[in-house]
């Protein structure tokens, strides 16, 4: 895992001497930070360590604190968001440069994307704009993707709508084609969210839906983990056509 920006990144920690590992890059929820992501999330990440790397990456803007993050997450500010207040659905120009300045490193293969809550919309709004792209101007787009193309996304307990910056009402609703996996939590109080972005934004062909009896935050059990993390394996298998050791639900 690599956590990007802030006071507790490591910098000089030493590079791994084996082979480069596909990135997921992860998108933390509203009102927290990489950080708390990175703790949220340590169980899928010891489940798919040997395939992937993670790098998170701090919003733009301080905030307070989100839902369910005090008093767990006491202490561990500051805190962030991905949009400006008072403006929830707009994408700020301050994070469209930070999302593609992450992607536009070099010594990354970003295949993924991994967002939760608001860093979900987020998500979904960078990878229309990749499809948008595509479709635009497909000649500029070479075969098996360009570097920071993800492959697959990963969507947590989302909120809605897909967060875009510039697109006219009918790109706004086309429909997301990329292979997803949306975990939702059944007394989640955004769970009507989470099912509008993955009912109304995605390709029912290509998304799957994962739901848990839990509210907004993400499964600890040990059965529940693994069933997130062979979904994970499974995208990475089929759109990259290569044999993983994915680790499967019980």
């Amino acid at each position: 895992m690599t956590i990007q920006r802030g006071p507790l990144s490591k910098p000089n920690a030493p590079a791994s001497t084996g082979p480069k590992k596909p990135t997921i890059l992860c998108l933390h929820g509203g009102g927290t930070n990489r950080t708390i992501f990175n703790i949220q999330t340590i169980r899928i990440q010891r489940a798919l360590a040997t395939t992937f790397d993670f790098l998170f990456i701090d919003a733009p803007f301080e905030a307070p604190p989100g839902p369910g993050v005090m008093p767990t997450f006491e202490g561990c500010g500051p805190f962030y968001r991905w949009t400006k207040p008072g403006v929830p659905d707009d994408l700020p120009e301050e994070t469209h440069k930070l999302l593609h300045e992450t992607l536009a490193d070099p010594t990354r293969n970003f295949i993924g994307i991994m967002g939760f809550s608001q860093g979900a919309k987020t998500a979904a709004g960078l990878v229309l704009e990749q499809q948008l792209k595509a479709k635009n101007a497909p000649d500029s787009v070479p075969k098996g993707g360009k570097p920071g193309q993800f492959k697959f996304g990963i969507f947590l307990n989302a909120v809605y709508p897909p967060l875009v910056l510039g697109m006219t009402d009918e790109e706004k609703s086309e429909l997301i084609n990329l292979p997803s996996l949306h975990v939702i939590g059944t007394v989640d109080p955004f769970n009507e969210e989470s099912h509008a972005l993955y009912g109304e934004h995605f390709n029912q062909r290509k998304a799957r839906k994962v739901e848990f009896e839990l509210g907004h935050k993400l499964p600890t059990s040990e059965k529940e983990t693994a069933r997130i993390a062979g979904e994970i394996n499974r995208l990475y298998r089929e759109t990259s056509g290569r044999p993983v050791g994915a680790s499967r639900a019980r």
